[in-house]
């Protein structure tokens, strides 16, 4: 028995070897009309509230090692401890989100998966390692973010977030509201943290 905090690892003979222990922590979705998927997963789902950002702020963002000034309006919810997260992007800049969506008639769909690394460069150079490309990378307010995608992904993607104090204190913001959440105001502007 390890006595250790390190994760066992499988040897895959009866299961799955497992690379890295990982933190999962956000399902992602890209939406083409953010008010009306808040707006289902409110009211069909019960995920809520969403705290909206109107604009999110990158810097230093690149999409295929390009320069990628796309403006996106988020918003955030938590849901039985999982987050989940809905991008509207609001121009035609070639992005992460807007190459997804392309022309298809879907409304909304899934994105990503989010892992959240107290060491993003090494938790990255992990990643490379382990097969995965990177799409898009950049800054926030808030932190370091990466998309990866991998051969097996099947058309969908990781993100690599940088899990600092300020971020955290978000997270736990919406957290805190998503727990007994009554259905009352599903929508609601995100505070500054």
């Amino acid at each position: 028995m390890s006595h250790n905090n390190e994760p066992k690892r499988h040897d895959g003979r009866d299961g799955v070897d497992i690379t890295a222990p990982r933190r999962i922590t956000q399902l992602a979705f890209a939406s083409r009309d953010l008010d009306a998927s808040l707006r289902f997963y409110s009211r069909h789902l019960g995920i809520g509230p969403w705290f909206v950002l109107p604009i999110a702020r990158f810097s230093e963002t690149r999409f295929h090692g390009q320069p990628c000034a796309a403006q996106v309006r988020v918003a955030f919810a938590n849901s039985g401890g999982m987050e989940f997260e809905m991008v509207h992007q609001l121009d035609d800049t070639p992005s992460i989100w807007s190459h997804f969506l392309g022309n298809g008639p879907e409304r909304e769909r899934f994105h990503h998966v989010c892992e959240r690394t107290h060491d993003f460069t090494a938790s990255e150079q992990r990643l490379l390692a382990e097969g995965y490309a990177p799409v898009m990378q950049g800054a926030t307010v808030r932190g370091r973010f990466a998309y990866f995608t991998h051969a097996d992904m099947a058309g969908t993607y990781l993100e690599l977030l940088e899990s600092t104090p300020s971020r955290e204190a978000m997270y736990a913001h919406i957290l805190r509201h998503g727990q007994g959440w009554d259905g009352r105001e599903p929508i609601r502007p995100l505070p500054p943290l």
